[in-house]
């Protein structure tokens, strides 16, 4: 598959949400699919972005944008910095760099009520991925009172996916959904990206709060 089809694939709609656990810590369901294998994975990557020292995050190259949504006021969405205009579409903001694709999103919290719930959503948003059939993830880890993020990594048979999901409460029943992804080429041989991992940072640091 595509680099471009990956991108169209990571658009669209997170489908619906999962009952609710009663566990303290955020859980995800696996969705009842035949489409691809559904993993649990470590959160080493995680917690290594989450406690990246300030001086790696701090002259990240991302922008922040005001943008006006549709249902009235503005939210603070991110862009990777190209020194080029990012696409805009309604309530997001989607940017592309050589490495990294970058889709910031405001969303309605509506029938999700909370930040949480979002992120432990995310898997619902893979059931029918056809383009994936190994689709490993992190339960959603808690990086602060607002915000949640989650790690896949997405294969077939050729090629593969990194993405981290960044989910942020704006107040007022906004939500800010972060998706950072990059392609992987070669899976034998990946050996990670130093500039995903800058990002990555970068997303889920106060800086972004």
């Amino acid at each position: 598959m595509k680099f471009r089809g990956m991108i169209a694939a990571c658009l669209t709609g997170i489908l619906f949400l999962p009952a609710s656990c009663a566990d303290d810590k955020p859980k995800m369901e696996v969705p009842d699919t035949d489409t691809a294998v559904f993993t649990q994975m470590e959160q080493t990557e995680l917690e290594g972005w989450n406690g990246a020292e300030a001086e790696t995050v701090r002259d990240m190259p991302l922008v922040r944008q005001e943008v006006e949504l549709a249902s009235g006021g503005t939210a603070a969405l991110y862009a990777l910095d190209t020194g080029e205009e990012p696409a805009a579409g309604t309530d997001e903001l989607t940017s592309v760099s050589t490495e990294l694709v970058l889709n910031s999103t405001a969303v309605q919290m509506g029938e999700y009520g909370t930040v949480r719930e979002l992120a432990e959503s995310e898997l619902y948003h893979w059931a029918d991925a056809s383009e994936f059939d190994y689709i490993q993830y992190t339960q959603p880890m808690q990086i602060s009172e607002t915000r949640y993020a989650v790690h896949l990594r997405l294969e077939n048979d050729k090629v593969g996916m990194e993405q981290l999901v960044c989910y942020t409460g704006l107040g007022s029943g906004v939500a800010r959904v972060d998706r950072l992804w990059r392609s992987i080429t070669d899976l034998q041989a990946d050996e990670g990206s130093f500039a995903f991992d800058e990002a990555a940072a970068y997303l889920i640091s106060d800086q972004t709060l």
